[in-house]
């Protein structure tokens, strides 16, 4: 499979699962792809206890090497979420999915599934293409 022509900057819709009956968390995220090297930023509302939702931040930061991805989110409200998260996963052939699991290591994981329109990819590429000379 050849996928290192992607790059996955821009914006992203995605979920994760968790181990338990708890639902899934939706979420949003944008994501700097250089050459490989991740960054980025996601945005969620946080399933609190007693109905307490607050929204989340966090940042990111991971590597893509062909179609591997994988990225650590650091939340910004430590009181909440001081444990980083490791996310690990695979991005299809044209850039518009990227599935995997993620973990919080000794605690629990799930999976989680993040998604962009096929024509921001194509619009990403033909850029790149078009800078590229």
């Amino acid at each position: 499979m050849e996928t290192d022509h992607l790059n996955l900057s821009g914006a992203w819709k995605g979920f994760f699962n968790y181990p338990r009956a708890l639902p899934p968390t939706q979420f949003d995220a944008e994501l700097r792809d250089q050459m490989g090297a991740l960054t980025g930023e996601t945005f969620e509302i946080g399933n609190g206890r007693r109905n307490n939702i607050q929204p989340m931040h966090a940042l990111i930061e991971g590597r893509r090497n062909g179609d591997d991805v994988s990225f650590v989110k650091h939340y910004d409200d430590f009181k909440r979420a001081r444990t980083p998260v490791r996310y690990s996963g695979t991005v299809n052939d044209d850039g518009t999915e990227i599935a995997g699991i993620w973990t919080i290591p000794g605690h629990w994981s799930g999976t989680f599934l993040m998604v962009r329109p096929k024509s921001q990819s194509a619009v990403i590429e033909r850029k790149i293409a078009e800078t590229v000379r």
